[in-house]
């Protein structure tokens, strides 16, 4: 078969026909560009073929004749082909091989890709996912990448600037300074794996102290005087069993044991020791916090296991003591349900306990009420709120648990409830355990 050149998209098509009746392979010359061809390659079928351009040129040093292939018809259209075989030749002018030039720009263009921020942030969360954090933690860090993703993901780590950070904080802290300075830590974090890999040199999310607005948090609001808490607990207890059963033992629960909402309300049936009368857990919170233990054991007041045993009744063939089937991935009892319950018109005389007592709030008032009240130290508060303590080298008290001490105080704190409740506000017993912790430290 005569070989033609082609100057029309017509005659590939034709040429395909007559190339696929032969079946055989065959490449057509591209008239008015030396060395440029289309080539056609029959399938097996018999029925269509594989076409492609290729540019057959002088290596500019070596002298060598390679193919460079151009890509495939009819993607690749015969002006686009053209155009190509013309930006071949004018590297070829200066010099320079076509097909190192475009596996240069393949090397540039996946080094670009590598420099990403969208790089790093997939690399800090495959770091994240090996620490088996919870998932309101994941779920956290989930919306402060939301924004970082969307609006710097694209960029190159490189041209990433402080200036520019400042810029895209700044607009985040216009609706919610505590969230931008949040966005900040995290993008910090991202960053400092790309100077872990040379990437870059500097930070650009470091050092910006003076430029962001600052956040004073604020502490939770928990009641401390015992009469006005005695009033709480009562306002807990009078809570309805039939629609508000889990937020009542949850709240109750909260006040003997003065634990974390989000732990107490994810508490799980397995983690509770009837015979030695004990809840062990790790906190949701344990590993993104450096002062506290990564688990605990709270001792649980004999008031506190006959609210267990009224749930268990309830729930004890589940995994959770709150069980909510509703909720698939946490299938418990949600902390904010807890929350609304405290603020609603069905506590503090139609009132609620907003901006007066939080949830979180148990936990300012026990300890305050442990210390000031029934005379317990710093050392056996702390250790009870799952804190860790440190000595006067800074070392924490790893081994310290105090266990058998704290038994002991949150049945007489389990005590002091009742006996507020009923309105004995004096009388108390203060127990006075700082010389045996001293001793044990």
């Amino acid at each position: 078969m005569t070989k033609k050149t082609i100057k029309l998209d017509s005659q590939i098509q034709k040429a395909t026909r007559d190339t696929i009746q032969s079946g055989k392979t065959i490449s057509y010359p591209i008239a008015g560009y030396k060395g440029l061809e289309v080539r056609i390659r029959p399938h097996k079928n018999g029925l269509d073929a594989a076409i492609d351009f290729r540019h057959r040129y002088s290596h500019p040093i070596t002298g060598k004749r390679p193919y460079m292939t151009l890509g495939q018809y009819p993607a690749l259209t015969l002006a686009d082909a053209r155009d190509i075989y013309r930006d071949n030749t004018a590297l070829l002018a200066k010099g320079i091989d076509p097909l190192e030039n475009k596996e240069n720009e393949k090397q540039k263009d996946l080094l670009d890709r590598l420099n990403t921020l969208d790089h790093f942030i997939n690399e800090w969360q495959d770091l994240q996912a090996s620490k088996n954090l919870s998932y309101r933690t994941n779920y956290n860090n989930e919306i402060l990448l939301r924004p970082i993703q969307k609006h710097l993901g694209a960029m190159r780590v490189t041209d990433i600037t402080p200036s520019l950070v400042i810029k895209f904080i700044t607009n985040i802290q216009k609706e919610n300074p505590d969230k931008g300075l949040r966005i900040k830590k995290l993008l910090k974090s991202i960053l400092q794996l790309a100077k872990k890999h040379m990437v870059i040199e500097y930070n650009p999310a470091s050092d910006l102290q003076g430029t962001l607005k600052t956040h004073k948090p604020s502490h939770y609001p928990s009641l401390t005087d015992p009469q006005a808490f005695a009033e709480l607990l009562k306002d807990i207890d009078q809570l309805d069993d039939a629609s508000q059963l889990y937020n009542k033992h949850i709240l109750q629960l909260l006040a003997l044991t003065f634990t974390r909402v989000g732990d107490l309300c994810a508490m799980k049936w397995a983690d509770i020791n009837w015979l030695k009368k004990q809840w062990a857990f790790k906190p949701q919170k344990a590993g993104n916090r450096g002062d506290m233990v990564a688990s605990i054991v709270i001792p649980l007041a004999p008031q506190a296991l006959a609210i267990l045993e009224k749930m268990q009744s309830l729930t004890g063939n589940a995994d959770y003591v709150f069980h909510n089937p509703r909720r698939k991935k946490e299938p418990y009892q949600h902390q904010q349900e807890v929350n609304k319950i405290l603020n609603s018109d069905l506590m503090n005389n139609g009132q609620g306990y907003k901006d007066i007592h939080s949830p979180h709030g148990f936990r300012s008032t026990a300890k305050t009420m442990l210390m000031e009240r029934l005379g317990y130290d710093e050392l056996i508060t702390e250790l009870a709120l799952g804190h860790r303590m440190l000595n006067a080298y800074g070392t924490a008290y790893n081994r310290m648990t105090g266990l058998d001490q704290r038994a002991e105080m949150m049945t007489e704190w389990a005590n002091y409830l009742d006996a507020i409740k009923a309105g004995t506000f004096d009388n108390i017993i203060h127990a006075d355990f700082k010389q045996q912790a001293q001793k044990q430290g």
